[in-house]
């Protein structure tokens, strides 16, 4: 081996320093200093990951329980990236290990596969390059700890989640939904053999209900991987809002978050921009977002909330009449991109991880155009969709893909009685016509415009929760103690 690639595999500080030497460097110039011939085919699933393991640091491919620099204990993994619209972000989960059901019921936290793999982790950020992948380059090292911060802490909760799960004989109703971090995802080919039965079935170690569960793997969620980007790329300032709450166990994480916002159900904006001490005009931009945060108890407001980002959580507020509960506007999620969504599957699709978990404010008003102190907080509420409600919402989605897919974004000129003299109408399914979403315009005018690979121009669409669903959702909360 030449003398440029020698590090000393039983020291952390030289596996990191000789790691560093790959940052902006492409696979293929990795490929091109490597001594050995690769036999990968260079478009194989976990091909990037496997060429920087041999062809850098000389790692052979193995099926080994032990992390892959074994001699500290320090697993590596490759974290692809992708280029969107205004940021670069992580691209998919990253696999941990395999779960095997029968050895987890007998582990603890503490001696568990999964801890050992968790511990330390040589993250590798690259960019990926989907025309090219031999183009792929390597952007960023960071040597990542399960001890630092609050990582065990939210991580360890689920593992016990998915153990108990196990232990009580449910593997088979195992899904990522049900863990906030280290999910437990499919593994495996997936799909189903020529009789219709599923794939990638096995026994669980106990039998309740004598059914087989699906292979499975403990994954960090996408969420979580592309804060920790955000973090080391971006001087973006995040608070604790474990810390901030003095939260000591993560079974309290929610209920926690709820009791202290619901602590000021019912006042107005107003009496909470005097409370917080927060000089804000019904003008000011974000400020239910500005007063959240304070009621939460941060100390700056332009802080981001460390947490919500790991655990891909989003925060909505919504406009409600008080007397009925009914919304004055849907609820809209960012605007896609035609290209992306005809290509993406629903397991990793984009806006799966947005409906991951969301917090919702209801802001009660009389009429739309409400001033501040004629706007109250209302009782806020978590929102995951339940088993039914994810496989309507996929199905919806499937539904969106498929129009998109045969041409359903062409639009027709209808004429009105407008400045523009027309209005533009397009094949996709309405909202009347679905039961939690549906897809419309969001863009900033006629001229923000999207194309779909038959070439339809449209005004850039996203998707938006059912105004009757939501209001439903919100009838919920009030009538849950």
């Amino acid at each position: 081996m030449n003398e440029h690639r020698l590090y000393d595999n039983s020291n952390i500080e030289s596996i990191v320093t000789y790691a560093k030497k790959l940052v902006n460097k492409t696979i293929n110039d990795v490929l091109n200093l490597s001594e050995y011939e690769n036999r990968l085919k260079i478009k194989d699933k976990g091909a990037v990951g496997k060429i920087i393991e041999k062809h850098w640091f000389n790692i052979e491919p193995n099926n080994s329980p032990q992390p892959d620099f074994d001699k500290v204990g320090v697993e590596l993994k490759i974290i692809p990236l992708i280029k969107q619209k205004t940021k670069v972000a992580v691209k998919e989960r990253t696999k941990v290990c395999s779960i095997d059901y029968k050895k987890l019921v007998s582990e603890s936290w503490d001696n568990s596969h999964a801890k050992e793999k968790l511990n330390k982790i040589l993250f590798i950020y690259c960019l990926y390059d989907k025309e090219n992948i031999q183009n792929s380059q390597i952007k960023k090292i960071d040597l990542w700890e399960l001890s630092q911060g609050n990582n065990e802490f939210i991580i360890k909760g689920d593992w016990l989640t998915v153990q108990k799960k196990v232990n009580n004989g449910y593997a088979h109703e195992l899904s990522e939904s049900q863990c906030k971090v280290l999910a437990a995802s499919r593994s495996g080919s997936g799909g189903k053999d020529k009789n219709g039965r599923l794939k990638d079935l096995v026994l669980q170690p106990i039998q309740t209900y004598n059914k087989e569960a699906l292979k499975r793997s403990f994954s960090l969620k996408q969420s979580f991987t592309n804060q920790r980007w955000n973090e080391l790329n971006k001087k973006i300032k995040y608070e604790s809002i474990i810390d901030s709450l003095e939260i000591k166990d993560f079974n309290d994480f929610e209920t926690s978050i709820l009791n202290k916002i619901n602590l000021y159900q019912g006042k107005s904006l107003i009496e909470l921009s005097s409370l917080f001490n927060l000089s804000l005009t019904n003008n000011s931009k974000n400020k239910e977002a500005t007063i959240i945060k304070k009621a939460i108890g941060f100390k700056s407001v332009k802080s981001k909330i460390k947490e919500f980002e790991q655990l891909g959580i989003l925060v909505k507020t919504i406009n409600v009449r008080k007397k009925d509960n009914y919304l004055f506007e849907n609820i809209s999620f960012p605007a896609m991109i035609f290209a992306d969504f005809e290509e993406e599957n629903w397991e990793e699709s984009t806006f799966k991880s947005y409906i991951n978990k969301i917090l919702f404010i209801p802001i009660y008003k009389e009429y739309d155009k409400a001033p501040m102190n004629e706007k109250y907080l209302g009782k806020a509420f978590f929102w995951t969709p339940s088993i039914i409600e994810e496989s309507l919402i996929r199905d919806e989605w499937i539904r969106y893909q498929n129009e998109v897919h045969i041409g359903k974004c062409k639009v027709s000129k209808i004429i009105v009685n407008s400045r523009k003299g027309y209005k533009e109408v397009s094949g996709l399914s309405k909202e009347s016509q679905t039961n939690i979403i549906h897809m419309r315009p969001h863009g900033r005018d006629s001229n923000d415009r999207d194309e779909d690979s038959l070439g339809n121009s449209i005004v850039k669409q996203c998707f938006w929760l059912n105004k009757s669903f939501m209001q439903q959702l919100i009838n919920e909360s009030i009538s849950t103690k």
